[in-house]
């Protein structure tokens, strides 16, 4: 029962100090909520790459027609037009591949009566739905007979039904796509926003044949969207495409180079997941300044309630009490302001993570380790800066004490 009559000789001690011990608590608080927002926030953010990267596609490559040059002053992309539907038939057919979708696309003025607005329009076939994650809410999506007979007909996004016809499904009716008319047949689900910050919301989906012989006369695509089997297969995948499309773009010949690039959807989220972080290791810093500046608050009260005991230490000395008994003694009363801290802090930064969300509209999510790990640190906290004042009590000569008091 030591342990318990420890518990009730600290809540003494915390109630008589009351203010004293409020501002304690205060600080370790104010760096664990801190502590608390920032796991939030993280577990928010890497919430949101994960919906980015299924939004994207699962397993997803883009074989772009051309290649970017970097140099210590900018970015520059060479495109090539040797990009065409027979590398598309081919890539399609290598053992590591699921599905493949071409692409040639480019800016389209559409007009539907007197409104007239700028959106892109992409010219692929019906593996682009289920590869690049474009599911329909009303109607169809392109089917092989629409590729076939290169119709004019069209699958819409959400920002061009926002837009053109103010919320309304327009299965059936007609828009101008330049001077020529393509027939809605199916309206696509929101997807938001992407990881670079734009959107797929506002493309118009046409089959790829209509778009390469109706509507900007071309033979070459801009890209070729690839779904590898698995994420294991994403490698084999890279290797059997660049060596397909070297073969056929003559490799062979004097000073060849790639006319093409193979981008990894999940290697470009991976990046930008790391650059996000550099900024969370600035906040944590900040995070930590808070969290020790809660704890010298800790150990001041501590020291000061050690001062202010003397007599007490000398007393219970003096009547047998050991050196370890008071050590205990009083890394309970740090035990216990720093874990009142801690749950305020917890409290605090749930509030804010719940609260904050909504009003913000930041990604935050509650977790367990939002609750674990800044009631870990507050146990921490307790035994790093209230062992010095623990240790100091546990030392004091009994007489010298009771001579101070």
């Amino acid at each position: 029962m030591r342990w318990y009559k420890n518990l009730r000789f600290s809540f003494r001690a915390v109630n008589r100090s009351r203010f004293r011990a409020l501002l304690s608590i205060s600080g370790v608080a104010v760096g664990i909520a801190a502590v608390a927002v920032l796991i939030g926030a993280g577990a928010g953010a890497d919430l949101a790459l994960q919906k980015s990267l299924e939004r994207l596609g699962e397993n997803l490559l883009a074989v772009n027609a051309g290649v970017t040059a970097t140099n210590a002053l900018r970015g520059a992309s060479r495109m090539h037009e040797t990009l065409t539907l027979e590398d598309w038939q081919r890539i399609r057919q290598l053992p590591s591949v699921k599905r493949a979708a071409p692409v040639a696309d480019g800016g389209g003025t559409v007009r539907v009566g007197a409104r007239a607005q700028g959106f892109t329009v992409v010219g692929t076939t019906p593996d682009f739905s289920e590869a690049k994650k474009f599911d329909v809410v009303a109607g169809r999506f392109i089917d092989d007979l629409d590729v076939a007979q290169r119709t004019r007909v069209a699958v819409i996004g959400a920002q061009v039904v926002d837009d053109l016809y103010f919320g309304e499904w327009p299965l059936g009716q007609s828009m101008l796509i330049g001077n020529t008319p393509y027939t809605i047949i199916g309206v696509l689900k929101r997807k938001g926003m992407n990881p670079d910050g734009t959107t797929d919301d506002g493309h118009i989906v046409v089959p790829v044949s209509t778009v390469q012989r109706r509507m900007m006369n071309t033979d070459y695509l801009a890209r070729i969207f690839v779904q590898a089997r698995s994420k294991e297969a994403i490698p084999a995948a890279q290797a059997e495409i660049a060596t397909l499309l070297r073969g056929e773009h003559g490799v062979g010949k004097p000073n060849y180079t790639d006319d093409f690039e193979i981008q990894d959807q999940a290697a470009l989220l991976a990046a930008q997941k790391k650059m996000s972080r550099s900024f969370g290791s600035l906040t944590l810093g900040l995070a930590a300044l808070a969290l020790t500046l809660g704890g010298v608050g800790l150990l001041a009260v501590s020291l000061l309630s050690v001062r202010e005991r003397y007599g007490e230490i000398g007393l219970r000395i003096a009547v047998g009490a050991q050196p370890r008994d008071i050590m205990v003694q009083f890394l309970t009363e740090a035990v216990l302001l720093a874990l009142m801290g801690g749950v305020a802090g917890i409290l605090v930064g749930g509030a804010c993570i719940l609260i904050g969300g909504q009003i913000t509209g930041w990604s935050m999510v509650l977790t367990w380790e939002t609750v674990a790990y800044p009631f870990l640190i507050s146990l921490g906290i307790a035994v790093l800066f209230g062992a010095f004042p623990a240790l100091r009590a546990a030392r004091l000569d009994p007489i010298v004490a009771l001579r101070g008091a």
